[in-house]
């Protein structure tokens, strides 16, 4: 990966405050933030389970109209 690319990456990251970064001459270091890693994982697992249970709901829903047109 081409330099300016890899630090355009690394500003978004600190843009969202996952990650903070120093510079000491030609050396970067960049430390991750717990805490907003922690968030950012909670946040997923949220949406996870959210649309876990629209696909059941909707799994269901399929069910009870597939068994009505066997019905008729």
């Amino acid at each position: 990966m081409a330099l300016p690319s890899f630090m355009k990456h690394v500003r978004v990251l600190e843009m969202t405050g996952l990650i903070r970064s120093s510079k000491s001459g030609r050396i970067r270091t960049c430390v991750l933030e717990q805490e907003k890693l922690d968030a950012a994982e909670r946040w997923f697992a949220d949406q996870r389970a959210t649309w876990a249970s629209r696909y059941r709901n909707l799994d269901n829903l399929l069910e009870e109209l597939k068994g009505e047109d066997g019905e008729s």
